[in-house]
């Protein structure tokens, strides 16, 4: 599974791109009370994301054992890599739903509903890898379809709910409910995004086949990690989401002051679930590695990433707070630099060192860019730059730092 990774979220950073400069656009909409602009945006750009989503899914499909081969995947895993890529990429467009779904409710201030559908699909997920793996004996293609399946019940879930409650989403053909250049705009948003996003693909094929190089066990006690880490680490993500999302809504508001309010408050929460994770982590990380069922050999190489990599978490949450109000101010283009300078940071450390370090450069080089994008967008932030870019101050009239 974990080789066959980097091939997927090609297609999903892609996705992401486009969607963050929609949900950018939405937010500042709705602060602003143009419900009929969120109306034409929406069936714009939900014909034209669906359409790309398949597209990506048909051009993996072909290319898919060509660039597993390419990063030199290791043969003993190579058959299950691809079946599970395959499943997983023609579950690409009902991913795309589910998260699509999701961004509209969050850009409207409705967290707690797309909270529900991770549960549900978290929910569906376990109770069909049991039921695939364990009474059907399908393997990693039952682990792949357990998950496409719990992607389309929480996209149905929250495809009902927004039907219902929220009609200025309801999607329609007609030609008089689309917009043009609204969604040129969106694009203007989410286009740096995906440049962004296609440059860190291969900087994370580059990065998987250096981890490729240690071997079976080090790439098995690294995907595990990083399945842990994407678990104990998703407050801080989902924090940086609701910066960036109340950032939008107050600054399409034309409320400066109280979208740095948020700021702050999401800052103190980063840092203290930071503390929180690092502990955990710190302490139990290496039995985690033990419950999915690998050799006390892998846990103890994924409990040695964890001691490694856990002190710097509130530098990620950090890094990720900054970023995402700049992305809610519309400060896009430097947002995606900035992931792309540290991401280059990961990349050029982890083939310099890995001489020196060995497997450790991986999480070394990780550590390294963190800080590195908690710097340059803290010092963008402080720019004051912002201001500018979400209309509330001109240039010249722009401050030489925000408070």
């Amino acid at each position: 599974v974990g080789v066959s990774s980097p091939i997927f979220y090609v297609s999903i950073y892609i996705i992401s791109g486009l969607v963050s400069g929609y949900t950018i656009l939405i937010s500042h909409y709705y602060g602003a009370r143009e419900y009929g602009k969120v109306s034409k945006l929406s069936n714009t750009f939900v014909l034209f994301i669906m359409i790309t989503a398949c597209i990506l899914s048909a051009v993996g499909l072909v290319v898919k054992d060509s660039i597993l081969l390419m990063l030199r995947t290791p043969a003993e895993v190579l058959q299950a890599g691809s079946e599970y890529l395959a499943i997983t990429l023609v579950g690409v467009p009902f991913l795309v739903i589910y998260n699509l779904f999701g961004s509209m409710l969050r850009a409207i201030g409705d967290s707690k509903t797309p909270l529900y559908a991770i549960i549900l699909s978290s929910v569906a997920n376990i109770i069909l890898d049991l039921v695939f793996i364990n009474v059907f004996g399908l393997g990693v293609k039952g682990a792949a379809v357990a998950t496409v399946i719990a992607q389309m019940a929480a996209g149905a879930y929250l495809g009902v709910h927004i039907y219902v409650r929220h009609p200025m989403f309801r999607f329609s053909l007609r030609s008089d409910q689309r917009d043009t250049a609204l969604f040129y705009d969106s694009l203007r948003l989410g286009v740096p995004r995906v440049i962004q996003s296609s440059i860190a693909s291969v900087g994370h094929l580059l990065l998987q086949n250096i981890m490729n190089s240690f071997g079976v066990n080090v790439v098995t006690a690294i995907t595990t990690a990083y399945k842990i880490d994407a678990l104990t680490m998703l407050p801080l993500v989902n924090i940086s989401v609701a910066i960036s999302i109340f950032a939008g809504q107050n600054l399409g508001a034309k409320n400066g002051a109280r979208a740095e309010e948020g700021l702050k408050t999401g800052v103190r929460l980063t840092i203290a679930f930071a503390v929180l994770v690092t502990l955990f982590v710190v302490s139990f990380g290496e039995a985690m590695m033990k419950i999915f069922g690998v050799s006390d050999h892998v846990a103890a190489i994924g409990g040695r990433f964890f001691r490694t990599c856990a002190v710097f978490y509130p530098i990620f949450g950090l890094q990720n707070a900054y970023s995402g109000f700049l992305q809610g101010s519309k400060d896009v283009v430097f947002a995606s630099a900035c992931s792309l300078v540290a991401l280059g940071v990961r990349v050029l450390s982890s083939y310099g060192l890995a001489g020196v370090l060995g497997s450790d450069v991986i999480a070394v080089s990780e550590i390294c860019s963190w800080i590195v994008g908690a710097v340059i967008c803290f010092v963008r932030y402080r720019s004051g730059r912002w201001k500018v870019l979400s209309g509330l101050k001109t240039a010249d009239s722009a401050p030489a730092h925000a408070g």
